[in-house]
């Protein structure tokens, strides 16, 4: 069963294990991607239900439960994920069959790494967050694939292009033949950040529309709060480096507008799980 959460995203297996497809993908049948919800798990406390980190002090026995039930709910092994040690940089990993497992089935991956890219078949990426943008990116020709974690330090820094500049000289993609989901994370009405935060949004993408209040609003009053728009600078990103506008989309669904549905930082405080983004070719 599925059903439309907005124009852009859609629930499935509603009525057991639930979570989130994108529309701009829905005519590729090889590919597999999607997003997780809160519900559906086993996890207890601040972490229910469907927690899928191990690094929010739930029950270890619990998570390992909430990814095989996740797994099968989505049509993938837990054995074939790869799960990246994110820590707000640039970095991104070229990952494949020997990597499956890493962080899940054996132990993870030190390596820092915000972005995962791969062309090879059954390798699951992910991405967590319970805020954070994730951004996926699929190339239909030479059928390649990204996972992004973009937080605000990601999405300045530009993550995306770094991801797109390796998937097209590992793979021979090319941004043309490039679709992209912009995940469910924290909206811009939302994301509230300090004038340090806005002014280096400010400086990258002069005269365009990802903070608000305006420019002269943050000159009189640098030590006050504004709120940024990740979705749309990560949109931005995406078409500068060539991706069709078409080819782009957000799935305009907030983490904290709906707490029920999606754990978020900024509504839940750290007392909380995580939410997860994957993708993989079938």
């Amino acid at each position: 069963m599925e059903r439309y959460l907005n124009d852009n995203t859609i629930l499935v297996n509603e009525e057991s294990v639930p979570y989130i497809k994108f529309r701009i993908f829905k005519d590729i049948p090889w590919l597999i991607c999607g997003f997780s919800t809160r519900k559906g798990g086993v996890s207890k406390g601040d972490c229910s239900t469907m927690n899928m980190s191990f690094t929010r002090g739930d029950n270890e026995v619990d998570v390992r439960e909430n990814i095989r039930l996740f797994s099968k709910s989505a049509g993938f092994n837990p054995e074939s994920i790869v799960m990246p040690h994110q820590c707000h940089t640039v970095n991104v990993r070229i990952v494949g069959k020997d990597d499956r497992g890493c962080g899940v089935t054996k132990p993870g991956c030190t390596e820092e790494i915000d972005g995962q890219i791969t062309n090879e078949s059954d390798v699951v990426l992910y991405c967590l967050g319970a805020d954070c943008v994730p951004v996926f990116i699929v190339d239909t020709e030479k059928r390649a694939v990204a996972a992004v974690h973009a937080g605000w330090k990601g999405t300045v820094n530009n993550i995306v292009s770094s991801a797109i500049e390796k998937m097209i000289s590992s793979f021979g993609c090319n941004p043309k033949n490039m679709k992209a989901a912009i995940g469910p994370s924290i909206c811009g009405s939302c994301y509230e950040v300090s004038g340090d935060v806005a002014y280096q949004f400010i400086e990258k993408y002069r005269d365009l529309a990802v903070v608000c209040p305006s420019e002269d609003n943050i000159t009189a009053d640098p030590n006050g709060k504004f709120f940024l728009n990740l979705w749309e600078a990560n949109r931005i990103n995406l078409q500068k480096e060539g991706l069709e506008s078409n080819n782009i989309e957000i799935s305009g669904y907030c983490t904290k507008c709906n707490p029920d549905m999606l754990f978020s930082h900024r509504f839940h405080g750290e007392r909380r799980g995580v939410n997860i983004g994957f993708i993989c070719i079938k």
